[in-house]
């Protein structure tokens, strides 16, 4: 499952409000919670990433 799939599965949970068969709000509060933590994640690999990028040594121009 890719985090597009796991996303759009909690938008449905979040609309349905509906958690193992049963409507309840535990099952927007789940879906909520669920997307802040992908949210996160995905945060955490754009900072990974552009502190990679930071470090790689630049070109010097030479004039």
């Amino acid at each position: 499952m890719t985090f597009d799939d796991v996303i759009l599965e909690l938008y449905r949970l979040a609309e349905s409000k509906e958690w193992d068969g049963k409507k309840s709000d535990e099952a927007l509060t789940i879906a909520i919670e669920g997307m802040e933590q992908i949210w996160s994640l995905r945060q955490a690999g754009m900072r990974k990433n552009a502190r990679a990028q930071a470090l790689k040594k630049q070109p010097r121009i030479w004039s």
